[in-house]
């Protein structure tokens, strides 16, 4: 049949775990990543007691806790030759996140005052009470079980809570300002969402993954393509990676959801980022926040160990270097990320010090301080449409700019292989091509 609706090769559960990779994980890891949720709960949970010696014992749980992590990770033991290389990108997100809250919960105590350590916002008041003077404070339960759900509640990797009558005080101001939607239309909306980052990526998968790419170049696209090339690529994998982190999310916000937990846990991930005005507004108001809070708390105990005086004085420089400490703290967590990726011979790695990588995220805070001190002053006097146009010009070719070097280390790694496509029944690629699947 010269038109076969599936390719022999494939079925629709190799379909799903396309894409949802993540379910491709080893069973075998389990055991090293349960262990460390349950000591970082404990860890979370002890915080509601003021015992002195307990700070002591978190730090001393740390150690356990980051090597079940990296075991996890980043542990050779499960690499798998020739599995969805997507699946390890997952399991050392999964290690970074779980790494943060190792600091959040266990090292920070140690640099923070007790007025900074996170605490229940009631939701409806936002950061202010009923007259206007600061946040309306949500108690733990003192009972084991109260203190109990409080300690895993603390786990919210960007301050949403389970209950949907608070929010935690770490929170983004996005998220005080969500208008939280009935369970009905919440689950409307993520289904309809779903969908449509289906056919999203379909049709980006469609126009990008048709190359094959040479994953032993440590430059496959700045030192292959022309340069209107590398920039439709970079684009393209900018939207795949908003998709990567929207999929799962939306998934399991549906099943749990629709089995009776409130969608005040599942917050929006993004706030438009593409109708961002432009570099400050894109990292500060619209990218996810997965780890602001973290770097928030090493950028405080860093700054902590100048002089307040210099603090005081200085403020533009400390909001600049702020902001170099958080670019750098994700570009460590990036330079892993790529480490725990298996090595073969179609996919070569010089290490940990991947210089693409460090182009692509240590010149973003010289681009917001240009925006600053060069762009915003330029454009300051002129129309809004005009002021509008060239501070977005000016933020998003800085992005696409260096984003390709992120494009080489991605494409360089194997995530853009046959395998790691996320959609294996494609419409778009059926209009194309003439086949529903990349046989």
């Amino acid at each position: 049949m010269a038109d076969a609706l599936l390719c022999p090769s494939y079925t629709f559960h190799d379909g799903f775990l396309a894409f949802l990779p993540g379910f491709l994980v080893p069973d075998n890891s389990f055991p090293y990543f349960l262990s460390a949720i349950l000591l970082i709960a404990f860890c979370s949970f002890t915080t509601t007691y003021n015992h002195p010696a307990l700070p002591y014992l978190r730090l001393l749980s740390a150690v356990p806790i980051s090597f079940s992590l990296w075991e996890y990770g980043f542990s050779p033991q499960f690499d798998e030759p020739g599995r969805n290389r997507q699946a390890d990108m997952a399991m050392a997100v999964v290690t970074a996140y779980g790494l943060l809250k190792v600091v959040e919960i266990c090292l920070v105590g140690f640099w923070n005052k007790p007025k900074d350590w996170p605490q229940w916002i009631r939701r409806d008041n936002g950061k202010k009470d009923d007259e206007g003077k600061g946040p309306v404070v949500i108690p733990p339960g003192p009972s084991v079980g109260g203190r109990a759900f409080y300690g895993l509640d603390l786990l919210s990797i960007c301050g949403s809570s389970w209950k949907g009558d608070r929010i935690w005080s770490f929170a983004p101001r996005s998220m005080f300002e969500w208008k939280m939607p009935t369970k009905s239309v919440f689950l409307r909306q993520r289904i309809i969402g779903l969908i449509q980052l289906y056919v999203i990526v379909d049709i980006l998968e469609s126009f990008s993954s048709e190359i094959k790419w040479d994953t032993r170049n440590p430059r496959p696209l700045t030192g292959t393509l022309p340069i209107h090339l590398q920039l439709f690529y970079t684009f393209v994998l900018g939207g795949r990676t908003i998709a990567s982190m929207l999929v799962p999310y939306y998934f399991h916000s549906i099943w749990t959801v629709a089995l009776g937990i409130s969608p005040s846990a599942w917050p929006p991930v993004f706030q438009e980022p593409f109708a961002a005005t432009g570099l400050q507004d894109f990292w500060s108001f619209r990218w996810h926040t997965s780890y602001r809070r973290a770097f928030h708390e090493i950028s405080r105990g860093l700054l902590a160990l100048l002089p307040m005086s210099y603090i005081k004085f200085h403020p533009r420089f400390i909001k600049f270097l702020r902001s170099f400490i958080a670019f750098g703290l994700s570009m460590v967590l990036h330079l892993l990320f790529m480490c725990a990726l298996p090595n073969d011979e179609a996919h070569p790695y010089e290490g940990l010090f991947n210089t693409q990588i460090m182009k692509c995220f240590l010149f973003q805070p010289f681009g917001v301080l240009m925006e600053f001190a060069v762009i915003m002053p330029l454009t300051k006097n002129m129309p809004e449409p005009q002021k509008l146009f060239i501070r977005r010009l000016f933020g998003w070719s800085w992005m696409l700019w260096t984003g390709r070097y992120w494009v080489d280390v991605w494409i360089h790694r194997g995530l853009w292989g046959t395998k790691e496509r996320w959609i294996l029944f494609s419409p778009v690629r059926k209009v194309l091509y003439g086949t529903w699947t990349p046989c």
